[in-house]
Order: structure tokens, then C-alpha cells, then sequence
């Protein structure tokens, strides 16, 4: 792989903000995704004012030579330049091209070899046992997470609250993804029913909290989280109190980072870099043709764990694919509060027949097209990149001719990535 060398002379002394330059600077690549960067401190050296500098004993205060050595995408090189040099008030900046090699971050188990700490969102809503149930709601509608950590008056961690937990408890009968899809109007009336009932956390959360520190090694935080079938964790301190959350994506996302541009001899390879979406994707896949009835779309999804199903065209292949949340976004509203019943779990002869009244609408006028989908030849960890980067959760399979052929999700993605055998779990 062709890269590029950037290396930064500086002077140890060096200041950028009333900070070390170097320091700042390593910050800066950081948070510019870069894989690393190396510094060494010179024994001797001179500048552009010729002023030899040394690091004999009797002189340990002098302001020795920095050198600064990035290796890293020609895209991200280039595009680091002007910031950097704008940091410098004096020095030297090299860049030249080069061969990569090897090129790896450190992996351990086939996860980054990193702790929690250096992955967990730090930035963290939470909610107390007092906290009301429409509260709750209204805050989870409004963000893209589907559960909360409850605290103390201390911020120690006492609880989760859950989108599962509300439905398991009675406290909601609709699914946040659901609220999300039907018109303000409709959450606001429900938003208003939930204050009205009452309710509060402490009558439903989940307690205790399954809970990681920052320092637990991530490979142990997702082998935890599948062993428990959980999403996401509250990350707390050696007090129980709450520092930061981890979930699923995240530890995704760092697979996906650190693998990022990795050149590495086939024998070096990790689990998902051999392993493919054949040996691990789901066979048995819910499908429709486009001119299924709405009603009868409806059955079907009702029956799939997976809240989604593939919609075939006139020669079997994909033309596109429902979620629940689309029927809900698309219906005819007229027919909506029979289909929001009938989501319930609550079957009645008058939803029934509100659905059938569904405006002549089939699977195609509510369906979405185009579909993202992977090859059955597929690496794991193509797949894996794929629902990242494009926010799906599910990856429709197809063969060389183009056909479905199964289903993968990220539960089982993060499993193969782990090398452990796939147990299917909530995405």
C-alpha cells in the first residue's frame, strides 16, 4: 500500500497555546483518525539560528530537538499539512512518499487491543428512579439510543431503563422506533396519555445494571455483552458512579477504525478478515412480491422477530424491503390507528378491518428501494464496514446471480469477529 511520510522538527520548548507543541500536535493527529505517530527527543542537534543544542549532563535544561513522524493515508496527510504548519512558529516540515508494507493496530483476540475507556461515549444522558415514564419517552424519541442509565443523587449507576423494559412492563405499548415514525402530533397525544397515567422509572427499569469500567479490556466488554445479550453498558468508576456508555456500534466502529487501510501476509490475518457472510448469515429470510396486500404484509412482519421483511420482484429478485416502521411512515393515515392496534399485539375485529381498508396499498407503494446488500462472498469485515458506514443493521445476502439468499446482522458480525460461534440477539 503507498502512503505518505510526514515528518515535523521541532524544538522541545516549543509552545502552542501555553501547551507543548508536541503534545498538541499529537493531539491533533489523534483526533484526525490518524493510525500513530512517533516523537523523539535528539541528543543534539542544530537549527536555523545554528545554535547547537546537546543533552550533555551538565546542561539538562537545554531545549533540545523533536522530531515528529507520521506514516498514514496520502488523503489524511494532505489534508493535515496546513493545520499542522499553522500550529508552528518555527521549524521544519518533510513529506515524502512511501511503501507500507505492514500496517495493523494492534489487535488482541480479533478486537482492537484497547481498553473501554478509549471507546465508551463519554457524553451521557441519564435519568433517576423518579423520573417519569413519558420523560423517559420523550427523550429517547428525540435521540438515537433506546436506553438509559438510572443514577442516584451521587450519579452512581442503580438501574437501566430500557425500550424493552417499557414494553415488558405495560408502561408503553409502542416501540420508540415506532413514536419516531407517526407525526408529532400523534407523539404528542401519546406523550400527553403516558403524564396522565403517571408512572416513573423505578416501576420498570432493569436492576442492577450489567455495568464494564474503563479500563476493562474491549474484547472482554463485547464477549460480556454477548454472553448477555445486551446492546450496551453503563461504563462507571471504581465508585459505581457514571463516567461514560458503550454500546454495540461503538465497539463496531473501533473494529472498523482500527482496520481501516491494514496491510498485512495472508498468515497474519484476523478472524474476519477469512471468515465469510456465507458461513455466518441467517437462511431463513421473510419475503413478499410487490403486489402483496398491505394486510397481508402486515401478518408477515408480525410474525418476524427481525421486524422486517425482503420484497421480491416478478423474477424473484430484491426490489426492495419493509420494516415496521415504514408501514407506520407510509400508510395511508386513514388506516393508521387500526395498523398502531393491531402493532399492539392487541388484534381486533375493528383494526382488523381498518387495515383491509388500506386503500388498494401494496408491498412496492411502501416499501424502500434500493436495498444496501452484501455477496455471500463477502469478508466479515467488509460486511461489517458496510453497516457502518451505512447505518443498517441488517444486510439482505445475495448470491453470484444476484438473488437473496439470507440475511446478516450485527450480532453476528460482532460474533465471527470474536471467533466465537453466532447466537442470535437484538440489533
Amino acid at each position: 500500500m503507498r502512503g505518505k511520510r510526514m515528518t515535523i522538527f521541532i524544538g522541545e520548548s516549543d509552545q502552542w497555546h501555553h501547551r507543548s507543541l508536541y503534545l498538541a500536535i499529537l493531539e491533533e493527529l489523534r483526533s484526525a483518525g490518524c493510525a500513530g505517530a512517533t516523537v523523539t527527543r535528539g541528543v543534539a542537534g542544530f537549527g536555523a539560528h545554528s545554535q547547537i543544542k546537546t543533552a550533555n549532563v551538565l546542561r539538562l535544561s537545554i531545549d533540545l530537538p523533536v522530531v515528529i513522524t507520521v506514516i498514514d493515508t496520502a488523503e489524511r496527510v494532505d489534508r493535515l499539512l496546513p493545520r499542522l504548519a499553522a500550529m508552528l512558529s518555527a521549524g521544519v516540515v518533510t513529506v515524502d512518499e512511501t511503501e507500507v508494507y505492514f500496517s495493523s493496530a494492534a489487535f488482541k483476540g480479533g478486537l482492537p487491543d484497547v481498553q473501554v475507556g478509549d471507546v465508551m461515549r463519554a457524553e451521557v444522558d441519564s435519568v433517576t428512579v423518579e423520573t417519569s415514564i413519558a420523560d423517559v419517552v420523550e427523550r429517547l424519541v428525540a435521540h438515537d439510543y433506546t436506553a438509559l442509565p438510572v443514577i442516584d443523587a451521587g450519579r452512581r449507576v442503580v438501574g437501566v431503563v430500557a425500550d424493552s423494559d417499557l414494553l415488558r412492563s405495560g408502561a408503553t405499548h409502542l416501540s420508540v422506533s415506532l413514536h419516531k415514525a407517526t407525526s408529532g402530533e400523534a407523539i404528542a397525544d401519546s406523550l400527553a396519555r403516558l403524564r396522565a397515567r403517571g408512572g416513573v422509572v423505578h416501576d420498570c427499569m432493569t436492576a442492577p445494571a450489567v455495568t464494564v469500567t474503563p479500563r476493562m479490556p474491549l474484547r472482554d466488554a463485547a464477549l460480556r455483552m454477548r454472553e448477555r445479550g445486551l446492546k450496551r453498558f453503563p461504563v462507571v468508576d471504581d465508585g459505581g458512579r457514571l463516567v461514560g456508555v458503550l454500546g454495540r456500534l461503538d465497539i463496531l466502529n473501533s473494529i472498523t477504525t482500527a482496520h481501516a487501510h491494514r496491510t498485512v501476509p495472508r498468515e497474519h490475518r484476523l478472524p474476519q478478515e477469512h471468515r465469510t457472510v456465507a458461513e455466518i448469515m441467517e437462511k431463513d429470510v421473510p419475503t413478499v412480491v410487490e403486489t402483496t396486500p398491505i394486510h397481508d404484509v402486515i401478518s408477515r412482519l408480525m410474525e418476524s422477530d427481525a421486524k422486517r421483511i425482503l420484497v421480491l420482484d416478478e423474477a424473484g429478485r430484491l426490489a426492495g424491503i419493509i420494516t415496521d416502521t415504514d408501514i407506520v411512515a407510509r400508510i395511508d393515515p386513514a388506516v393508521r390507528p387500526g395498523l398502531l392496534t393491531l402493532l399492539r399485539s392487541r388484534w381486533s375485529t375493528v383494526a382488523d378491518r381498518q387495515v383491509r381498508r388500506a386503500s388498494g396499498q401494496r408491498a412496492a407503494d411502501i416499501m424502500t428501494s434500493p436495498v444496501v446488500t452484501v455477496p455471500a462472498s463477502a469478508l466479515v469485515i467488509e460486511a461489517r464496514t458496510l453497516t457502518v458506514a451505512r447505518h443498517v443493521k441488517r444486510l439482505p445476502v445475495t448470491d453470484a446471480d444476484g438473488r437473496i439468499i439470507g440475511m446478516v446482522a450485527r450480532p453476528a458480525l460482532l460474533a465471527a469477529s470474536l471467533d466465537i460461534g453466532v447466537k442470535e440477539e437484538g440489533t
